[in-house]
């Protein structure tokens, strides 16, 4: 035996343990520390829920690791001692990659270059996402979801118990996206052009729907608003229900401008218009004319967001098989609660008096609007600036476009801040936080955790 060769032996598995204890307690204080700072720096108080869950959960993990490294004594023998360790290293380099995922997104606040866009982002998000809770007087409201910076060219949305689709790579990532899955911290992505180009945090609004779609009543309105489109289109409607109703919600939030937005987003050539080989997704002309034709029942200005782009004859492009058939069925689409949860007035987007086309004239530096710090504000403000946007863009002279982009550019951003909701944006405590704790620990406490055997 090597102990019988060695007498210091049982001080080097003694020394092993140690090791491994030392780096279960240097992630907990780094974390630890990490969320006090990130706390201090809330003066807003906009990340108190996802920081409490964050801690709650870590600590429960840290927890069921350490009463495992307990359990290792260096009597056991140095193979027993070794391998044990070795586990117990790799969860915690599972917790700390968990961790690590959040950590990345949130301290981009601290980035001079992001954290004027994501302050504002962060205002959107809470103005699209707390008004039907608002409206129901919903006590239990989950936490609003995060944005953050990333180099994608669409937003895009991950729900609390969807996999981000960057993790779905290989057996580590599946790993990792299905403890993800057991955090209710919902994230938003925005496209990194954002920086520069803030008028599109218009896909907020969007995004945002997927995540009310996702949480708001338990998900009942996936499956009622699928089945509308199913009565009202047929059942090659029904598979769209969540990317349609994202588009929905984005025009009850802000306006006709939201398509404008999403027009500038997908307008591409005819046979990239018309793919809908993702039997999930509608092609981009159904969503267009979908959206127009929602606008117009809603009082709004359809033909303004699609700005003249689709001529007729592309409504029966080639032997595919949307239809102009299938297209006009969308204007029957029902509205009328879904309206009434977002505070939906069609007079706020009037021309010449509606809130956001004033909004519009003060930040093209034709006039004022005074402040004011309520729910809907920020996304009014949001819903002008895309409209001053669009001004700039039909311009013909380009030294005049690059010299209203600027002002608007920060103008906008600095709007949206001051008019953001001045409220504590905490979510009532997670009612299945102890079920995902167990849920989440056995997947790090499984003897197939990724890396055990390598």
């Amino acid at each position: 035996m090597l102990s019988e060769l060695s007498p210091s032996f049982p001080g080097i598995l003694q020394e092993r343990i140690s090791q491994t204890r030392r780096g279960l307690l240097g992630l907990r204080d780094e974390i630890k520390k990490w969320i006090e700072l990130r706390e201090k720096r809330d003066l807003q108080r906009q990340y108190v829920t996802q920081l409490k869950t964050l801690r709650i959960q870590i600590e429960y993990l840290l927890a069921q690791v350490e009463r495992e490294l307990e359990s290792i004594s260096a009597g056991d023998g140095p193979l027993s001692v070794y391998a044990r360790c070795r586990v117990v290293d790799k969860r915690i380099l599972w917790i700390r990659r968990l961790w690590t995922y959040f950590q990345s997104k949130f301290d981009q606040r601290d980035d001079e270059k992001l954290k004027r866009v994501l302050r504002a982002a962060d205002d959107i998000v809470w103005s699209c996402y707390a008004q039907p809770y608002r409206v129901l007087k919903i006590q239990n409201q989950p936490s609003q979801p995060l944005p953050f910076i990333t180099p994608v060219y669409s937003p895009y949305a991950i729900p609390r118990d969807e996999p981000p689709q960057d993790l779905r790579s290989d057996v580590d990532a599946e790993f990792l996206g299905a403890m993800l899955q057991q955090m209710p911290i919902p994230v938003v992505g925005i496209p990194a052009q954002s920086i520069e180009e803030p008028w599109m945090l218009a896909f907020l609004a969007h995004e945002v729907g997927h995540h009310v779609q996702f949480d708001l009543r338990n998900g009942a309105m996936i499956d009622s608003f699928s089945d509308m489109l199913l009565a009202k289109g047929g059942q090659r409607w029904r598979p769209w229900g969540k990317e349609l109703f994202a588009d929905l919600y984005s025009l009850l939030m802000i306006g006709h401008w939201a398509l404008w937005a999403l027009a500038d987003l997908v307008w591409s050539d005819p046979a990239s218009m018309l793919d809908d080989t993702n039997s999930r997704y509608p092609c981009a002309l159904v969503r267009l004319v979908f959206m127009s034709s929602v606008a117009d029942k809603l009082g709004l200005n359809g033909s303004k967001g699609l700005r003249g782009l689709i001529p007729a004859e592309l409504l029966d492009h080639g032997p595919v098989l949307i239809k102009s058939r299938d297209i006009r069925e969308t204007a029957r689409v029902p509205d009328g609660e879904l309206s009434k949860l977002c505070e939906f007035h069609p007079e706020d987007f009037k021309e010449y008096q509606g809130v956001a086309y004033l909004w519009g004239e003060a930040l093209a530096g034709r006039g004022s609007v005074a402040a004011k710090k309520s729910l809907r504000s920020a996304r009014l403000v949001l819903s002008g600036g895309v409209r001053a946007w669009a001004e700039i863009c039909e311009l013909t002279d380009e030294k005049e476009r690059e010299n209203r982009r600027g002002p608007l550019k920060g103008g906008l951003l600095s709007s949206i801040v001051a008019n953001g909701e001045d409220t504590v944006r905490a979510a009532s405590a997670e009612t299945d936080l102890d079920s995902r704790n167990r849920r989440l620990a056995s997947l790090v406490m499984s003897s197939e955790i990724p890396g055990i055997g390598s």
